[in-house]
C-alpha cells in the first residue's frame, strides 16, 4: 500500500478533533450515571470488564493504570452496588477474579444506548453519503492502526 505524505499540523487537527468527539460521546454517556451512584472511575473498572472480559485486580490496576490500593476500593464499593462480583480464580486459589454482574453489564449497555442515540441524532445533519464515507474512512483508520500495533 503506497504511503502518503501527511503533515504533522493534519494529525494534529485530526487528534484534535477525534479527542473532541470522544469527549462528548463520553459526557452524554456519562449522564445516565446520574442516576447511580457510582464514580466515573468506577465506570471505568465497568468498561473495563464489559469490553475486556473478567480481569484479577492486578490485571485491572495494570489496565487503568492505577494502584492496587485504589483498584481495591474501586472495586468494593462496586460489589458493594451489585455491579461487580469476585470469586476465586478457578487456575489460582490464591486469587480472585472481578466479573461484571447483570446490573453492571446492563448499566453498560444503557451508557452505550444513550452514546449510540446522540450520535444519531447528530448525524441527522449530515448526508447518508458523509456517513456512510466517515464509517469507510474511520474504518480504514482503525484497520491500519491494528495492523501497526501486531508489529509492534
Amino acid at each position: 500500500m503506497p504511503q502518503s505524505e501527511v503533515k504533522r499540523e493534519e494529525a494534529a487537527t485530526l487528534e484534535k478533533d477525534f479527542r473532541a468527539i470522544s469527549t462528548r460521546l463520553r459526557r452524554e454517556g456519562r449522564k445516565v450515571l446520574r442516576d447511580f451512584p457510582i464514580t466515573p472511575a468506577q465506570f471505568d473498572v465497568l468498561q473495563t470488564l464489559f469490553f475486556h472480559g473478567e480481569k484479577r485486580m492486578s490485571d485491572i490496576s495494570r489496565w487503568l493504570g492505577i494502584t492496587k490500593s485504589t483498584t481495591t476500593g474501586l472495586v468494593k464499593r462496586l460489589i458493594d452496588a451489585e455491579f461487580v462480583e469476585r470469586r476465586r480464580s478457578q487456575k489460582d486459589r490464591r486469587s480472585f477474579i472481578i466479573d461484571l454482574t447483570e446490573s453492571g453489564h446492563s448499566l453498560i449497555e444503557r451508557v452505550i444506548s444513550r452514546r449510540v442515540d446522540y450520535l444519531q441524532s447528530v448525524m441527522t445533519e449530515i448526508s447518508p453519503e458523509q456517513v456512510v464515507f466517515f464509517e469507510k474512512t474511520i474504518a480504514l483508520l482503525l484497520e491500519v492502526m491494528d495492523r501497526k500495533e501486531e508489529k509492534q
